[in-house]
């Protein structure tokens, strides 16, 4: 098995994509330790776990194929062949540490909700129908729809500025390049330095959604394996977000969906009526300045699939209408149609 096969097997078994089979004979593996003897080995030194990870596969792998079964700790038996074919692929790779162990799962908490934790902590529920604005110290605001939870400390950290939502929340992230801003909910960490976004929660707890109105964020789960893992595989679970962007997060597959928003807005601010009308008045432009000015506009990566569609132009005013109205114009124009995939626009010709 090759190094690379290696860690494809590895990053599987993070997203959840091994079999019924693969996973138990994973578990297996881990059962077979003796946790109190295992070396604590410095987070750090990625490179060096990974050598050792490597160097017992290749051990493993040398094994005839003659060789006896192979009892695990729980009585169960794998033959040499399922050994060699996926076992040895993972053979080393709980030895960690002690400290590390790659099946234990971590929850992420802020700073300012640790329990040494020295900070003033504020909760805001607002009780109203209406939205309520609350605003910290920085000047960052968040808007609240009705019985959304906000907590944060009356001063935030010297490295961090961290807050936790529970239900839907607008927040208005000021700039400040020395100390990210963070966003909690229950199962995703929101990660910004000055941005606009919002962060939705389900009351059921099973997904979040966070959609991106500014600027550009980072969305990672709250609880995860261990950060050594991802050193190793060079990996993270996280997503990035740009305007008019959405990611939901299942909270049974653990991971990310993205596509765009349902509505998605012109990003330019300062922009007064007259200048929008402007940029969206059309006079025999062609297929390719309008899609410029809408690409300009959106921040969306639009798609042309058929060349041709280029040859045509368009006549028309779309400066009061929505972005998907704007696109039902266009493609009735020049005879296309158009959908979304992924966080990108397709547009093609008719059939």
């Amino acid at each position: 098995m090759s190094r690379e096969a290696f860690h494809l097997l590895l990053e599987r078994y993070l997203q959840g994509k091994c079999t019924d089979e693969e996973k138990r004979i994973v578990e297996e593996l881990y059962g077979m330790l003796d946790k109190e003897e295992l070396e604590e080995i410095n987070p750090r030194e990625f490179n060096i776990m990974e050598q050792k990870l490597w160097d017992r596969i290749h051990l493993d792998i040398s094994v005839p194929a003659t060789a006896s079964p192979i009892a695990l700790t729980n009585h169960r038996i794998l033959s040499a062949g399922t050994w060699r074919g996926i076992a040895a692929a993972v053979a080393g790779f709980v030895l960690l540490s002690s400290g590390y162990l790659f099946f234990k799962e971590e929850k992420q908490v802020p700073v300012f909700l640790a329990a040494s934790a020295a900070f003033e902590v504020k909760e805001l529920t607002n009780t109203s129908e209406r939205a309520q604005k609350i605003i910290f110290e920085d000047g960052s605001f968040v808007v609240l729809d009705a019985n959304a939870v906000v907590k944060y400390p009356v001063h935030f950290g010297r490295e961090a500025r961290e807050v936790t939502i529970e239900g839907t929340g607008f927040f208005q992230i000021s700039k400040d390049a020395s100390r990210p801003f963070l966003v909690y909910s229950k199962e995703v960490i929101t990660k910004v330095l000055g941005t606009s976004f919002t962060v939705r929660t389900t009351s059921s707890g099973n997904g979040t959604e966070v959609s991106v109105r500014t600027g550009k964020v980072m969305v990672s789960p709250v609880s995860g394996r261990l950060a050594i893992l991802k050193g190793i595989l060079g990996t993270d679970k996280g997503v990035f977000l740009h305007p008019n962007q959405k990611a939901v997060f299942s909270a049974d597959q653990k991971a990310f969906e993205k596509t765009l928003v349902s509505n998605p807005e012109p990003v330019y601010t300062g922009v007064d009526k007259q200048e929008i009308k402007e940029a969206f008045s059309f006079n025999d432009a062609t297929v390719a300045e309008v899609i410029a000015q809408l690409k300009k506009a959106y921040e969306i990566d639009f798609i042309v699939e058929n060349a041709g569609l280029y040859d045509n132009t368009f006549t028309g005013d779309l400066s009061e209408q929505s972005l998907y109205n704007k696109l039902d114009f266009l493609c009735e124009s020049i005879k296309a149609t158009y959908e979304v995939s992924g966080t990108s626009i397709v547009i093609k010709s008719k059939k």
